[in-house]
């Protein structure tokens, strides 16, 4: 059985964090480049914004009694197979995972014109949250 109000919750952060992203998105590349505090605030909401993903997309392979994942990226293949999101859908949250798995992990490599390119690619964070609130109607 779904919990509802967990996924209610982590669809909230994930709108939170895309309404600041795009807000982010409106700053020039020469400004983003020579603000650090815009480029940090850009990287965290962006962690947020795939984690919380991430955090949707097992909440509701466990609720559903679905195959469970290896890893976080393996998790949108199951959401596929399973017919919650498109195959085209699934490829670019696998590479959300792994650019979150970058952010984290890998953060002296972080590479600012691919965080600030990213910031015109929201579209995937909506279109998987519109997937969650279709599943719950």
């Amino acid at each position: 059985m779904v919990d509802r109000e967990r996924i209610e919750q982590r669809l909230m952060k994930l709108e939170q964090t895309v309404r600041k992203l795009k807000e982010i998105a409106t700053y020039s590349w020469a400004e983003y480049s020579q603000d650090e505090g815009l480029r940090d605030r850009a990287e965290r909401n962006l962690q947020l914004a795939a984690q919380a993903c991430i955090d949707l997309a097992n909440h509701l392979i466990a609720d559903y009694g679905f195959m469970s994942p290896l890893t976080y990226a393996e998790s949108f293949v199951v959401l596929r197979e399973e017919g919650i999101i498109s195959p085209d859908l699934a490829e670019n949250m696998q590479k959300i995972a792994g650019f979150r798995n970058i952010l984290v992990h890998d953060y002296l490599k972080i590479d600012q014109q691919i965080v600030y390119a990213t910031l015109n690619k929201l579209q995937d964070f909506q279109e998987f949250a519109q997937c969650v609130y279709k599943l719950l109607e």
